[in-house]
């Protein structure tokens, strides 16, 4: 089976997650940093990275034009 863009999105997205899911567990509970402090961190981290691939997918179409 080839291991297409999909395939490959899908396996980091949870690799990343998973490494999400065990940072914030370490710092909860080795470093007592609260829970809700984790998610505000996590939240505008996803958006910094989401804002990134949104600029360098719009920056490559917009280089293609005529």
């Amino acid at each position: 089976m080839p291991v297409t863009k999909i395939t490959s999105l899908l396996v980091s997205l949870a690799f990343a997650a998973l490494a999400a899911l065990w940072l914030a567990h370490l710092a909860h509970s080795d470093f007592g940093i609260a829970p809700r402090t984790i998610r505000a961190d996590a939240l505008l981290s996803a958006l910094l990275v989401f804002g990134f691939l949104l600029i360098g997918l719009f920056s490559r179409s917009f280089g293609q034009r005529g």
